[in-house]
């Protein structure tokens, strides 16, 4: 018998007399201690129903949106709160100053408070609260058009979920982060959020969810130009609102449905969508702002069609409804319309509406609405023969536009350094995962050699006192041994895959280095010849204009009017076109042989076209490039789909990709 098996004896026994002796010894202890903690327990009743009485207080005061009152009372509950050690309370607290900071507009008072909240929850266990309160904040920070921090609050939302096993929550939270995604221009790792929160709906069965989640990943797919998986998805969220009897998201999915069709050029298509949106919307009665917009869109395809009587009459009820609802950016916007379609028709009231859309959208600081109005303004000027005002409006076109191009381009390049820096931080990610992993086999490896060193001792030990098993131990001895040996084998050939890993990682970062690089190069080369070819052509101006000032008065005139000759000489883009073609085939040689071969009644303008969308331009910057409206690029891409034979299931891009 050991000593410590001795020791524990003798205090058993010892505590056995003492009970024998004090035979009410645990009764008077337990009465002792019921008798203390009866007036805490008093204490604390009283204050919880102080606390449920003024929490009734505080939802009259916030529902009357009487907030300072409102205030007070939060204030009194956490005196309360805190006095009593009622930590729950506490974080209730702070979770309504956030809400009443938010209803008074006072969004980073209500975001420090949230997040407070939102701790405290998380150290008492109430993961629900503390993630509903972090994507509160995603929510904050979404309406600041922040969205880096957006994303991170709802992945830490998510992260709480995913602790707790909510389906649901989780498939909410992913449906915030894929949206923030959206919004930062990182369309792969949206659609794989939106893809994850559809799988979660499925399996919960949850149609609402499932159909939400369709939508918006069509609209990744749209911005792809992915339109035949665009229009598979809304089509199946249009199966999922008949179900439920939707009525208000049929009207949605048809509204994008059409804007689908109307990016491909399919104009029958568009508006027939557009219309069974509307039709909705007006037996509902609801979204007027939503009916003002498809007016616009209606109007914008019956500009195509060449109808104009037609355009006029959407466009009119649109800006008549944007202006009941104060809404002026789309009053700028419908006004340049009115004014460009009856400036084609030559009429007076034109330059009314050109100039009306030009003041909102200078007074709301909109610099795209503002280069359309200037050249709206510059083309109608320099057909009434008004040459000094249209030169005056064509000067503010092209510097407003070398403004637009330089930020544009800037934006591109921090979006592909951005993603390029989130590809480098998920391989350095997957890295540190398999360096942790290394670890971890490494400590269990040492774990095992301790544990079996502690089996050795004991066997020794037992050996020792034990010497008529000494045949049997010691083949257990051997056994063990041969076991480490093994586990020293396993773990240098598991440190050599690592390795092998490592320095497989490294070479694919280096490959994906060299590819972002290349890609940028591209790019700054293409810029590069188009901004010398600007530079040339603004030299010509120059000269011409010199000439003018140095002229005679009466001489002048003619020199404006050949000014604005030379203007609209160099405006053609067949100069940069001759340039961008060279460049264009270093990097795509045969490309205009095989589409010549294949297609040979394609136009001179029908190549450029082809060119420009083989290089994935969208249409706005496509419409830059010909010196067009993009309505007009979008009619060329509908009678190019028409020469190259493709249904409407077929990618036009994808389509050219192939040469």
């Amino acid at each position: 018998m050991t000593r410590q098996t001795v020791f524990l004896m003798m205090i058993l026994h010892l505590i056995f007399r003492v009970m024998r002796m004090h035979k009410h010894f645990l009764l008077v202890w337990a009465l002792a201690v019921c008798s203390w903690a009866a007036p805490v327990s008093l204490f604390a009743s009283a204050d919880s129903l102080k606390i449920e009485e003024l929490t009734g207080k505080l939802r009259e005061q916030f529902q009357a949106r009487e907030l300072d009152t409102a205030w007070v009372l939060v204030e009194k509950i956490r005196d309360i709160a805190d006095e009593s050690g009622m930590l729950l309370k506490l974080a209730d607290s702070e979770s309504n100053f956030g809400l009443i900071e938010m209803a008074r507009g006072h969004h980073l008072s209500a975001k420090a408070h949230y997040r407070a909240a939102a701790e405290q929850y998380a150290e008492l266990g109430e993961m629900a609260s503390s993630s509903r309160l972090y994507t509160q904040i995603g929510q904050i920070y979404l309406g600041m058009q922040l969205y880096e921090p957006a994303h991170a609050y709802f992945s830490r939302s998510f992260a709480l979920r995913t602790s707790t096993k909510d389906s649901l929550g989780m498939a909410n939270n992913l449906m915030n982060t894929a949206g923030a995604l959206y919004l930062m221009g990182q369309l792969e790792r949206a659609a794989t959020d939106y893809y994850q929160a559809l799988r979660i709906a499925d399996r919960l069965a949850n149609i609402p969810l499932k159909a939400q989640a369709l939508l918006n990943v069509s609209n990744v797919h749209l911005k792809k130009n992915e339109y035949a998986t665009a229009i598979r998805h809304l089509e199946h969220a249009l199966d999922l609102r008949q179900q439920l009897g939707d009525q208000q998201g049929k009207s949605e999915v048809f509204l994008n449905l059409g804007i689908a069709y109307y990016e491909q050029g399919f104009l029958d298509d568009a508006e027939r969508h557009y219309l069974k949106s509307i039709e909705i919307k007006e037996q509902m009665g609801v979204d007027f702002s939503g009916k003002m917009k498809l007016r616009n869109n209606l109007g914008v395809i019956a500009r195509e069609r060449g109808d104009h009587e037609k355009a006029v009459f959407y466009y009119n009820e649109a800006l008549q409804m944007a202006r009941q609802l104060n809404d002026h950016q789309m009053q700028a916007s419908v006004l340049n319309n009115l004014g460009s379609i009856l400036m084609q028709e030559e009429k007076e009231e034109a330059l009314t509406y050109l100039e009306e859309s030009l003041n909102i959208a200078t007074e709301l600081q909109l610099p795209q609405q503002q280069r359309i109005n200037y050249d709206n303004l510059h083309q109608l000027h320099a057909n009434r023969g008004n040459y000094s005002l249209a030169y005056t409006y064509l000067q503010k076109y092209q510097a407003l536009s070398d403004s637009l191009f330089n930020v544009e381009s800037a934006t591109r390049i921090a979006e592909l350094e951005a993603i390029y820096d989130a590809e480098i931080k998920e391989q350095e990610n997957l890295l540190l995962k398999e360096q942790a992993e290394v670890m971890r086999t490494r400590f269990f490896l040492v774990s095992i050699s301790v544990v079996a060193t502690g089996i050795l001792a004991v066997f020794f030990i037992v050996l020792f006192n034990l010497k008529r098993k000494s045949l049997r131990q010691s083949k257990a001895l051997l056994r063990s041994q041969a076991e480490l040996s093994s586990l020293e084998k396993e773990k240098a050939s598991q440190e050599q895959e690592n390795l092998k890993k490592l320095l497989f990682a490294e070479k694919e970062i280096t490959h994906l280095q060299q590819s972002r690089l290349e890609g940028k190069n591209r790019e700054l080369a293409t810029s590069a010849m188009l901004i010398l070819n600007k530079n040339d052509i603004l030299n010509d101006v120059r000269q011409v204009a010199l000439r003018a000032l140095e002229g005679e008065s009466q001489e002048r005139e003619e020199y404006l009017r050949q000014l604005l000759g030379e203007i609209d000489q160099n405006i053609d883009v067949d100069q940069q076109w001759h340039l961008f073609k060279r460049h264009f085939e270093s990097v795509h040689s045969g490309f205009f042989h095989l589409l010549s071969d294949r297609f040979p009644k394609l136009t001179h303008d029908e190549h450029k076209l082809c060119a420009y969308l083989r290089m994935n331009f969208s249409s706005k910057e496509i419409a830059r490039m010909l010196n067009v409206a993009v309505e007009s690029v979008n009619t060329k891409r509908y009678r190019l789909r028409k020469k190259l034979n493709l249904s409407k299931e077929e990618n036009l891009v994808m389509f050219l990709m192939q040469f």
